[in-house]
């Protein structure tokens, strides 16, 4: 079926596109990626759930347990608006969220709590939810691609891929493709625009950005059912110039339904913002050759591309601006030896140690690095030792953001580290296979029973 005629506005061809979605029309490796996702994403959540921080809006939001969506941390149920504000607010608490790699925006945090919260309140199936992620994802990246680069003070969580939670949920509730137009140009002019310093600042309402976005898609899409309407064309004609000073709204449906962006995901291998990723891999590949303590280290010189230079904050006020800080990152590995969940996502005071390390590293700007990006993330790091050797390694794309590298295992063990803290190892391992096995599940709150 013809889906992107020329004469019809991309609102359409997204609303047509979502209609005719199905789970035997989806290539194989589309399913496999969309149960990659789900899992990660739910793993993480799980772990964000044991963070002291959000006890207390959970506790503040949540009633008595009334509603039929999971609430992580509790064994309360709400509706699926709350559930989802709460559950897709996790994630960031880690960062350790998958993301994907073109449009440099994070799509699963905001589409798989929504469509998990509505999908247990509708009570579908394994492979409904896997129509309905993937159907998200695919119009959210599109348009995440076509607003590429956005307004550099707008961070991308709340933004765009709230639209693709909306389209997910929409999926769920049988809409029609009047009611795909009008969710679709109703989320394009309810977005967040949310400021991208509040992670470097560390300021944690940043965690709110995501969870407002998907409660948001859940809210609109329901006001939509219910017979409200969205402005016309409002995607191509205020979203994508209002979010970009360079829109390209000729992309957004270029290959719809013949390529699948959610193919080129990645799944991260360090808890923290992804533009540090390619420091800490060459400081990784560093140390694997030359051994060397804190106290050794002179000064380090990271040489990077614009945006990671931004991370370059030495004494970071918490947790979160330190998963945004390359120094703080690189300070971790000098005196722990590795980066971990447990010490960097962590409301302990920051690690003095930490901080005298990353006082000596340094980030700026490599005008001969920069034209790799956005195809690569280059970053040179150059460590000087007091005795005066000097030992350099470049990576330009970190090993888990190339595409032919999405991993099996280490993402299984992943998601296990991340959910034991929460529902033991035992139960983490069922959940796992359950989740491996999601196009067989006839009710997607089989998988409820292991999160409560």
């Amino acid at each position: 079926m013809d889906i992107t005629r020329p004469e019809r506005s991309a609102d359409v061809c997204f609303a047509k596109f979502a209609v005719a979605q199905s789970f035997d029309s989806l290539p194989r490796s589309v399913v496999e990626r969309t149960k990659a996702i789900f899992l990660d994403t739910l793993g993480i959540m799980a772990r964000g759930a044991c963070a002291p921080s959000v006890s207390s809006l959970r506790k503040t939001l949540v009633h008595g347990g009334s509603g039929s969506s999971t609430v992580l941390g509790t064994p309360c149920k709400a509706h699926p608006s709350v559930a989802a504000l709460l559950n897709a607010s996790l994630p960031t608490i880690t960062q350790y969220d998958e993301g994907h790699r073109r449009s440099l925006g994070h799509p699963g945090i905001h589409i798989v709590p929504a469509a998990f919260a509505v999908g247990e309140d509708k009570r579908i199936s394994g492979k409904d939810i896997i129509i309905a992620i993937s159907t998200g994802y695919e119009v959210s990246a599109r348009i995440g691609l076509s607003v590429f680069p956005m307004n550099p003070l707008v961070h991308p969580h709340g933004h765009w891929p709230t639209i693709g939670a909306a389209v997910a949920v929409g999926k769920i509730l049988s809409f029609t493709e009047r009611q795909f137009v009008d969710l679709i140009n109703s989320m394009s002019t309810l977005t967040l625009f949310t400021w991208r310093k509040n992670t470097i600042a560390g300021a944690t309402i940043h965690h709110l950005a995501p969870g407002l976005g998907a409660s948001h898609a859940i809210i609109v899409a329901l006001a939509i059912q219910g017979g409200l309407i969205g402005p016309p064309r409002c995607l191509e004609e205020y979203f994508l110039p209002f979010s970009s000073s360079q829109p390209k709204p000729e992309i957004l449906t270029e290959g719809l339904g013949n390529t699948y962006e959610i193919l080129n995901n990645y799944f991260k291998a360090y808890p923290a913002c992804a533009h540090a990723h390619s420091s800490i891999e060459a400081l990784e590949n560093i140390l694997a050759t030359h051994s060397m303590s804190a106290e050794e280290v002179d000064r380090i010189e990271v040489r990077t591309y614009p945006l990671a230079s931004r991370l370059n904050e030495r004494n970071p006020p918490n947790a979160l601006a330190g998963m945004f800080s390359i120094p703080y990152c690189l300070g971790t590995i000098l005196v722990r030896g590795k980066l971990t969940v447990d010490g960097l996502a962590t409301e302990a005071p920051m690690d003095p140690d930490i901080l005298n390390a990353a006082s000596r590293i340094r980030v700026v700007v490599d005008g001969e690095l920069n034209p790799r990006y956005p195809e690569g993330r280059p970053s040179l790091v150059r460590v000087h030792l007091k005795n005066g050797a000097t030992y350099e390694h470049l990576v330009d794309l970190p090993r888990r953001e190339k595409i032919d590298s999405i991993p099996g295992r280490e993402l299984e063990e992943k998601f296990l580290q991340m959910v034991e803290p929460l529902i033991g190892k035992g139960r983490g391992e069922e959940l796992k296979r359950r989740i491996q096995d999601l196009e067989s599940v006839a009710d997607i709150t089989e998988l409820s029973v292991y999160l409560s």
